[in-house]
């Protein structure tokens, strides 16, 4: 499989994630989008505005590991998701939002979301479920659900391995 089959997960940025949606850093101590307070013996954060748009639900899902062939996708029209970790990193596969009924698999990149951090991805962004760095992980996940089904569909041109380089590598 050549390096043009694969999706090479990268550390998540704001930079690197807009095209796809918002990212928090709860732990960093300078991400403006973040209130920060410290107390005696503790340090908290919280984002100045809520997470995701709408009364939100909160789930877990228990994925496995990286890597993956990502071969289905899904999107959310009517809600945005924030994706965040328990205490394992994890990786998320993500394709532009679209007008396409299924998600191209040159067009998909990977992003490392590390716990303390937040991803929240805009409405109709294509991803599969997240894998564990270095395992099988659960995350928590944030959207607003029962506003009907949203179905997993078959990734167009076949499957795209999604790895994560250990040391030095690419970074796209």
């Amino acid at each position: 499989m050549s390096a043009a089959d694969t999706a090479f997960a990268r550390p998540v940025t704001p930079d690197n994630f807009s095209r796809y949606g918002k990212v928090y850093d709860l732990t960093g101590d300078t991400d403006p989008k973040v209130v920060w307070t410290v107390g005696d013996g503790w340090r908290d954060g919280f984002t100045k505005t809520p997470l995701i748009d709408g009364r939100g639900h909160l789930g877990v899902t228990r994925g496995g590991s990286a890597p993956w062939h990502c071969s289905a996708m899904e999107r959310h029209p009517h809600t945005e998701e924030a994706i965040f970790c328990l205490a394992q990193q994890v990786v998320l596969a993500v394709a532009p939002a679209s007008d396409a009924t299924t998600p191209d698999r040159n067009e998909i990149e990977a992003f490392v979301i590390a716990p303390g951090q937040a991803v929240v991805m805009d409405r109709n962004v294509w991803h599969d479920a997240c894998r564990g760095v270095s395992g099988p992980t659960p995350y928590y996940w944030m959207a607003v659900c029962g506003l009907g089904e949203s179905p997993w569909v078959r990734v167009a041109g076949g499957p795209r391995l999604v790895q994560v380089i250990r040391g030095k590598g690419p970074s796209a």
